[in-house]
């Protein structure tokens, strides 16, 4: 393998020999996610994740761009478009963050597509700004309600808190980050952008190697993935549930206990607790509290309501859930590649390393936004005006000492040029003085403790 900027001479060769691996493809609900790139290749790696009938990961489409903006995105959406085969987004979901780029080009690329924000990215912003356990909570209430009332109560609750945080968070569009926006028919309530999130978390050793090294790492990961998903489901029953829906439903068997089912009709009923009441249409498969037409698979008052006619609760399941879909999925493989040694030869120029781009930063010293006090220059004929403000007078600046002291900040603020080098010699008289007293004493004084003034005249330079 080439090593630093020449494996990006080798993308063509890599590519020319990727393209006969990839066959096949799935499409439900999509998560689009963008991470940056540290190590030996620089710049972005954005990523198409996907959900099977198990709800586990299956990754579509990965690509590394310069930057992650409009434009990168653009071209990244219609060969998925194209690729596809999604036309106009049609029965599609995508879930990303707030890039705005990519908001915008969602609604050009595949204009009937349900966008949803991962409200994960949403309350990290919203902690910003208002920090506290409570909003928090209020917040998450909001984003997994699945009927207005419920969204109603969890807004107005943060409203109380703080009327501001409501103006917050309407300005990011709760359609796309609370349940009780979401549209139906969709098998997904999911409001986190969990799946690229983990994907990102598999790949994070091989983001920080070369360009090619990493590509070859995510590949060989996906490939080996597909092919032990698929042994691993080639067992289950075509028209029941994936076992990871099974198990949601077990949970949900066990909490049904404290609900009362009371027939309305035909294959109609009533489910109460306490305070609490929903009405449930088996033949449509539909509950008013709107998480069976979310999710696709039930809610508890669904469960609680068909062991009522003693019939299994997977027949309700919606067909996407099943085994047959599974197998459908991973119906093709990515297939082996070989080595760079045996990578035909190609007639296009080798492209170059991508010039490296500096982020800029945030700099307060430099940040045109901080205010910061207005210094003026000392007039002519002026003496500097407390001078760093730690007692140094000004004349104590123009003799070269450092004269401290209260009286000598007092005097080198308060006075003008010639004062402050008047007093600065003042000082320094009265320092002489002192000093030829403290010598005069020391000669005078003899070793008895008597005065000696006969011999030996008093010497002012020793």
């Amino acid at each position: 393998m080439p090593d630093g900027k020449n494996y990006f001479s080798k993308l063509y060769l890599c590519f020319d020999e990727l393209k006969q691996g990839w066959k096949g493809s799935c499409r439900r609900v999509i998560n689009l996610e963008g991470c940056l790139l540290k190590g030996l290749c620089n710049g972005e790696l954005i990523c198409f994740v996907g959900r099977d009938a198990n709800n586990h990961i299956f990754p579509i489409a990965w690509a590394v761009v310069c930057v992650e903006n409009k434009e990168n995105w653009k071209w990244f959406l219609e060969n998925l478009r194209d690729d596809l085969q999604l036309d106009n987004g049609f029965g599609i979901t995508l879930m990303s963050d707030q890039h705005k780029g990519l908001l915008e080009v969602v609604k050009e690329i595949l204009p009937t597509t349900e966008h949803r924000q991962c409200a994960r990215h949403i309350v990290a912003n919203f902690r910003k700004i208002f920090s506290g356990v409570h909003y928090e909570t209020m917040f998450w209430k909001a984003s997994k309600a699945s009927g207005e009332p419920l969204f109603n109560a969890a807004m107005k609750e943060i409203e109380v808190l703080n009327p501001a945080a409501i103006a917050y968070l309407m300005e990011t569009n709760p359609k796309s980050w609370s349940k009780d926006f979401f549209q139906e028919g969709k098998m997904c309530d999911a409001v986190e952008n969990d799946l690229s999130e983990s994907f990102s978390s598999v790949i994070r050793d091989a983001r920080k190697k070369a360009i090619i090294t990493m590509l070859e790492e995510i590949r060989l990961y996906v490939m080996e993935r597909i092919y032990n998903l698929k042994i691993k489901g080639s067992s289950w029953p075509d028209y029941k549930p994936c076992p990871s829906v099974t198990l949601l439903l077990n949970q949900l068997k066990k909490a049904q206990r404290y609900w009362q089912v009371l027939p309305s009709g035909v294959n109609q009923f009533e489910t109460s607790n306490m305070a609490e009441s929903y009405a449930v249409d088996l033949d449509k498969k539909t509950c008013t509290c709107r998480v069976w037409q979310h999710n696709g698979y039930g809610c508890v008052h669904s469960v609680a309501t068909i062991p009522f006619l003693n019939r299994y609760v997977g027949g309700y399941v919606d067909t996407m859930f099943h085994g047959a879909v599974y197998k459908n999925t991973y119906k093709y493989l990515i297939q082996g590649m070989n080595g760079s040694n045996m990578w035909p030869s190609t007639d296009f120029i080798p492209p170059l390393s991508p010039m490296k781009r500096r982020i800029p930063g945030h700099n307060k010293v430099t940040c045109p936004q901080v205010e910061r006090p207005q210094v003026q220059k000392p007039k002519v004929g002026e003496g500097a005006r407390g001078v760093h403000e730690k007692g140094e007078g000004a004349g104590g600046v123009n003799e070269g000492k450092k004269i401290q002291g209260a009286k000598s900040v007092h005097e080198g603020q308060k006075g003008q040029g010639a004062e402050g080098v008047a007093v600065g010699r003042r000082c320094k008289t009265k320092k002489s003085e002192r000093i030829i007293k403290m010598k005069l004493a020391k000669r005078v004084k003899g070793k008895d403790g008597k005065g000696d003034t006969s011999a030996n005249p008093l010497e002012l330079n020793d």
